[in-house]
């Protein structure tokens, strides 16, 4: 028996592209960016880049507005792929065929981030009321 199931959680590289065949089926691609569990001797990670397709899911991609830096859980079955193109060059891809796609979180912006970083200054008491100033 064999099995090939693989599941990957990491960011988003780019926006997905979402392309219509002509036999009417969506087909949604990405990649994503998933950093390693280990550190390097000088404390950078390692990332792996999975390229995914999705068939047919499209509607879920643009009902939860995925764009570049989110991070998602994707689930399915790794392919090696192989064609050649029109020029006769030969191609080779290994792609995450994805079944399954969840949403983990959103990226967040850099007013979102000065938003909860103050949020998280006030709460803890280190950023002073402007009555408190001195001048």
């Amino acid at each position: 028996m064999s099995t090939n199931v693989c599941v990957f959680i990491g960011r988003l590289a780019k926006n997905p592209e979402i392309t219509t065949l002509p036999s009417g089926k969506e087909r949604t691609r990405f990649s994503i960016a998933v950093d390693r569990d280990y550190k390097n001797e000088d404390g950078s990670r390692t990332t792996d880049w999975h390229n995914v397709v999705i068939w047919g899911s499209a509607n879920y991609i643009r009902k939860t507005h995925l764009g570049q830096g989110d991070k998602v859980c994707v689930s399915g079955r790794m392919e090696n792929n192989e064609w050649i193109d029109n020029d006769g060059v030969q191609h080779r891809e290994k792609v995450l065929n994805c079944s399954k796609i969840e949403l983990v979180q959103k990226k967040r912006s850099d007013k979102d981030a000065a938003t909860e970083d103050t949020a998280a200054a006030m709460q803890q008491g280190t950023l002073q009321e402007e009555d408190d100033l001195p001048f």
